[in-house]
Order: C-alpha cells, then sequence, then structure tokens
C-alpha cells in the first residue's frame, strides 16, 4: 500500500517526506548525492469515491535514463495495489517528449517501456488541465 510508504523504501536515496494539501496526501523529495532527483506526490486514496495514486515530477534531467530514475518506479509499483495509478511527467524526457510526437505509442517509449520493465501497463498520454496546479504532460500507468 502506497500509504506504507517509507523513506527507506528509496534506500541508498535520500527521501525526504513532507505532508500534502489532504490527509490522504503526502509529497516525497528524492535526492542522490545531494543532487535532487525528482518530486513525487502520492495520494493514499480516499474510499469508495477514490482510489490511490502516485505521480512523478521535476525529474532532473540529469538522472533521466539513469538507473535510479527506474529505482523510483520500482520502488512505487511495489507499494502499490493491482489497478492503482503512477502518472509521470515526461517534459525533461526529450526522447519520450519527441517519440510521442511523431506518434510513437505510449508505450512504446522509452519511459513507456522503463514503466513497463516494472510491471506496469500503459494507459495514454495525456495533459490534465487543472488551473496551473496541473503540471506537465504524463504518461498514466496502472500497475497491473
Amino acid at each position: 500500500m502506497l500509504s506504507n510508504l517509507t523513506p527507506q523504501a528509496f534506500a541508498p536515496l535520500e527521501a525526504l517526506f513532507k505532508r500534502g494539501r489532504f490527509k490522504e496526501e503526502f509529497n516525497v523529495e528524492l535526492k542522490f548525492g545531494g543532487s535532487h532527483l525528482c518530486h513525487v506526490k502520492v495520494f493514499t486514496g480516499r474510499p469508495p469515491y477514490y482510489g490511490p495514486w502516485a505521480e512523478v515530477f521535476n525529474l532532473s534531467p540529469s538522472f533521466v535514463g539513469s538507473p535510479w530514475e527506474l529505482h523510483v518506479y520500482c520502488v512505487l509499483h511495489r507499494y502499490m495495489e493491482p489497478g492503482d495509478t503512477l502518472y509521470v511527467e515526461y517534459i525533461e524526457d526529450r526522447e519520450t517528449f519527441n517519440a510521442l510526437r511523431r506518434g510513437v505509442p505510449p508505450e512504446e517509449t522509452r519511459l513507456g517501456r522503463l514503466l513497463a520493465q516494472c510491471g506496469f501497463r500503459i494507459v495514454k498520454d495525456w495533459y490534465f488541465p487543472e488551473g496551473w496546479l496541473e503540471g506537465g504532460m504524463k504518461l498514466q500507468a496502472e500497475k497491473k
């Protein structure tokens, strides 16, 4: 369960946990060697209305394609239940961004293959307008 996610789950990364906007939400800043890796927003769900989800965003360009990027996705997969949703912003991932603009299916992009490697099923590519709180374009994936 995403609610069981702890800083130790991301070891050897440094994970700083912060409260979110709601009691079911928390934020994680991940660092490696003192350098920013990414942010993760986790919503643990509000049954029966909203299911759990996580979003990875602000991935540092220097970590795109690194083993640490894959580590983050696989750790989240480990703590998710089947059907839980993961959103991954790809604005700094030029390879995925350009492939999607050329019409490559999301599951066949660099990011889509990484997520599948961790056990996710790619659902779609989208931009979610929420009045300036939506972040960038992202892939939506579900734990199989």
